[in-house]
């Protein structure tokens, strides 16, 4: 059982402290100090939620805040024209009362990825940036950054950071640029090797992005497939984006690659992929006015069996999925990625043992009324593979969303979620979510 304890009021005083020492240290040669802060407080309840053949409920109630100091425009003496920015964003994540406690299981991985989940602040980002870094047109980011590849099917910080270093380079050839990164993140008990770089060609009707990158793991874990001694995968992908004034356009596709050491001897294969395509665009609708509505289709391949040597299902380490305590994706309650879901089982992916790979369909509208934006989703979430020669189908989700926008810095939501276990599942009462939630910024 993981226990989230309220903090001492000593973490507190010494946030203050150090947003202070920081807001007013002196800088012979800051030309600018950036200060921003986020503040999210959320309160929901999960009921049914689905493990193996129970059902648990979850209240949770959530504080997520954020205090960023960014120096910017602090001149080098000893380099030509060269300049540098020093930031630091400290987070504290926390449920929020002491007598709060999460149990279920769907939480439990996205509370023990946190360096703190009981409200102790922590460093999200701390880096360095120098401009004009060797060359005019090169930059450097050298630190714990935020960092995102692509739509983050495959890499990103997920709200946490990639400790390690970027270059960017402006201009390589035409109008094109290139990023080199090399990451080091912690996960679970180990630290990832990730290194590669990344293309990005604008036209004049979007953005071409080219990227390849390997995640290197030489520790002992279970993948979909394989209980593997250490692991390499490479990422390849591709992706286009486009936006218009009445149209946005996002697609990307990604091939995954690799070989793995198993526990007992030899050597395993990864072969997978994924794609995700989603668009949104303007239309006039009667009664609301001037509406977005948004289309996505997306999938990823899977295992059709359990002996093979060669591992089908896609599944980067790093991919964006989490927010805080709890998932971030396609659907208020599945949370799904491309290649997993909340957790309705102990397995990687968190679909029933021998299930792998995602289809994932959403229709989608954000619709004016008076003050409010009220948001309607439908999802359609289908297996690609199951190893047992069962049902593909996982569930059905449709959530209704009304924003509350009381300026530009201050805005008030409710959520009311209804997710429908199909046929992976046995029949039973649908999972609900209900929550409100208010977030400012400054």
């Amino acid at each position: 059982m993981f226990r989230l304890q309220k903090p001492a009021a000593s973490h507190h005083r010494r946030f203050t402290a150090l947003a202070l020492l920081l807001a007013f240290a002196p800088g012979a040669y800051a030309t600018k100090l950036d200060l921003s802060s986020n503040v999210e407080i959320r309160a929901g309840n999960y009921q049914h939620l689905i493990y193996g053949d129970l059902r648990n409920s979850q209240p949770i109630l959530s504080e997520n805040a954020t205090l960023g100091f960014v120096i910017k425009g602090i001149q080098l003496e000893k380099t030509q024209e060269s300049t540098m920015d020093v930031g630091i964003v400290l987070q504290s994540i926390s449920p929020g009362s002491s007598t709060n406690t999460v149990v279920t299981p769907q939480f439990l991985d996205a509370a023990a990825r946190l360096p703190s989940a009981n409200g102790t602040p922590f460093i999200r980002s701390a880096y360095v940036r120098i401009y004009k870094f060797m060359r005019p047109n090169i930059t450097a980011t050298l630190g714990r950054q935020d960092f995102t590849l692509g739509q983050g099917i495959s890499l990103s910080g997920d709200d946490l950071g990639l400790p390690g270093g970027r270059l960017e380079a402006e201009n390589i050839f035409g109008r094109a640029k290139a990023d080199l990164f090399a990451f080091r993140p912690f996960l679970t008990d180990r630290f990832f090797k990730i290194y590669g770089g990344t293309l990005y060609y604008p036209t004049s009707e979007g953005l071409w992005q080219v990227y390849h990158f390997w995640e290197k793991d030489d520790g002992a874990s279970q993948d979909i497939l394989f209980d593997a001694l250490s692991k390499t995968k490479k990422f390849t992908g591709v992706r286009y984006f486009l936006s218009q004034k009445q149209l946005t356009f996002d697609g990307e596709a990604v091939v995954q690659r690799g070989t793995a050491k198993k526990n007992g001897g030899g050597t395993g294969k990864y072969e997978a992929h994924a794609f995700m395509l989603k668009g949104s665009w303007n239309q006039n609708i009667s009664f609301f006015g001037q509406s977005k509505l948004r289309l996505a289709y997306g999938r990823s391949s899977g295992n059709p069996g359990a002996g093979s040597a060669t591992d089908k299902a896609f599944f980067p380490a790093f991919g964006s999925k989490l927010s805080g305590l709890e998932r971030r994706g396609y659907g208020a309650i599945a949370g799904a990625s491309l290649y997993d879901i909340i957790k309705t089982s102990s397995t990687a992916n968190g679909l029933p043992y021998g299930v792998s790979g995602l289809n994932i369909i959403n229709l989608g509208a954000d619709l004016p009324y008076k003050k409010l934006i009220i948001s309607a989703d439908i999802y359609k979430f289908r297996a690609s593979k199951n190893a047992n020669g069962g049902s593909l189908q996982i569930a059905s989700e449709w959530d209704l969303k009304a924003s509350y926008p009381m300026g530009e810095n201050l805005q008030l939501s409710a959520v009311y979620a209804v997710f429908t276990p199909l046929g992976l599942y046995p029949q039973g009462k649908p999972v609900k979510l209900t929550y409100a939630a208010i977030s400012a910024k400054f």
